[in-house]
């Protein structure tokens, strides 16, 4: 039997996530309207595009125009940056522009200053708002002329104070060290923002179906469970997806990572088959997540190869076959819920190993890096 009682604040605060994204899918409209605004004319260019069709650039220094970014950067930590994953796919999904994550250190460590981001959109994220390096490297990218947006769960935070919009999460006080609804929060946030730069992938309704979701998998972890018993025997995992699965599964590898001490690694499907896959074996398993997008039947391929190194597999997503499932969205919604499914798979292994994922070892809820 497993003591429930390890790991309570981290599964009240999973529970609390179809609150949290039912106040965000209310503003979900709101959200991209004010993104879109930062950028005059870029509402009016994106809904003449119809349907997400990559718009046509003004003739001259596209630097020079005001007619939505000539690019959008990331800046984000830890789990923030598998949000912000998902936002780059939407972006880039939605409008074509280029992105980028950036790379805090070029700044902080070798003293590359940004330059050149005039008419560019910065999206950080940060779920205290005071990690010092993205509060730092904001105020540099404002310097290079990007305009910002903060997504937070701390409105009066430095970050917030210092972007042009802020996104508040609404999440309530976190105190599990694993963080859970922040991270599902700022999925929906990435994707809101994306909705005002481009229509496409997501729409307010189409968000708001999001909640209900999040409750039925939290009301059924029986499949969970028993894959916990498999993972609680094993000491390194490769957590596999593609597309909308892979900020999920390199999220799911993180929660692993941090709650149960189990060398976990989440990859791409098509980097695992460079080299990767040879990690796996008879005592070293794979959780696939694979959903209902058109990238996911690249990940589902890897069944065959898997099983010819004798390597249990754990399925997780839309596939019929799935012991772990989740409803098939058609959109980059099935992020959120396959990241669920992470937590939910990550808690329920510390149970089996008698750890409280509440309180890992050496770790703290804010991590200041600079």
């Amino acid at each position: 039997m497993t003591d429930t009682r390890l790991g309570r604040l981290m599964e009240a605060e999973m529970r609390d996530q179809p609150r949290v994204l039912a106040t965000l899918a209310d503003r979900f409209t709101t959200i991209g309207s004010e993104v879109a605004a930062l950028f005059p004319s870029a509402g009016e260019r994106f809904m003449d595009s119809g349907g997400g069709a990559t718009p046509s650039r003004p003739a001259g220094n596209p630097r020079d125009h005001a007619g939505g970014p000539v690019g959008v950067a990331f800046l984000a930590r830890g789990s923030s940056d598998n949000a912000a994953l998902l936002g780059r796919y939407a972006v880039e999904l939605q409008t074509g522009l280029p992105t980028c994550l950036v790379a805090p250190s070029i700044a902080t460590a070798y003293g590359r200053e940004p330059a050149g981001f005039r008419g560019w959109l910065l999206i950080a994220l940060s779920q205290s708002g005071r990690t010092p390096e993205v509060v730092d490297l904001t105020g540099r990218y404002i310097a290079a002329g990007a305009k910002v947006v903060a997504v937070t769960n701390d409105p009066d935070s430095a970050l917030a104070r210092i972007a042009d919009y802020t996104v508040a999460l609404e999440a309530g006080p976190e105190r599990a060290v694993p963080a859970t609804k922040t991270v599902t929060a700022q999925m929906l946030a990435v994707l809101a923002i994306a909705s005002g730069l481009g229509a496409g992938d997501m729409t307010q309704l189409e968000a708001g179906e999001l909640p209900a979701a999040a409750a039925d998998l939290l009301a059924d972890g029986g499949a969970v469970e028993r894959a916990a018993e498999l993972l609680a025997t094993v000491d390194r995992l490769a957590v596999v997806g593609r597309s909308a699965c892979y900020p999920a599964a390199l999220e799911t590898a993180l929660k692993l990572q941090e709650t149960t001490g189990l060398m976990a690694h989440g990859f791409s499907s098509a980097d695992f088959r460079h080299g990767p896959i040879a990690v796996t074996g008879p005592g070293a398993p794979a959780l696939l997540m694979a959903g209902s997008g058109p990238a996911d039947t690249d990940t589902l391929a890897l069944r065959e190869p898997l099983s010819a190194r004798y390597a249990p597999i754990v399925l997780a997503g839309t596939a019929t076959e799935a012991p772990i499932t989740w409803p098939a969205l058609g959109n980059l919604g099935e992020c959120l819920l396959a990241t669920i499914r992470g937590q939910q798979l990550a808690l329920a292994v510390a149970r089996e190993l008698g750890i409280d994922a509440d309180h890992p070892t050496g770790l703290a809820k804010v991590t200041l890096t600079h």
